[in-house]
């Protein structure tokens, strides 16, 4: 699968770091002091960005990628 980590903006990749660390939203949100709606929003994008319908395809592609904070 060919990727391109630009693709994914900074708040994108911190959350991604949260989501492979098996944080739940609600953890998430609290440390990046963002709503869980924003939250999701953001999952979201990434699932458009990435070409995956669920969360757990995003985590498999995640995982499969080397994430630079």
């Amino acid at each position: 699968m060919e990727f391109k980590q630009e693709a994914l903006v900074e708040r994108e990749i911190e959350i991604a770091a949260y989501l492979l660390s098996d944080l739940s939203f609600k953890l998430i949100a609290e440390k990046t002091g963002l709503s869980k709606k924003l939250l999701s929003a953001h999952v979201g994008n990434m699932m458009e960005k990435l070409k995956v319908d669920n969360t757990t395809e995003l985590l498999k592609v995640l995982g499969a990628i080397e994430l630079e904070r």
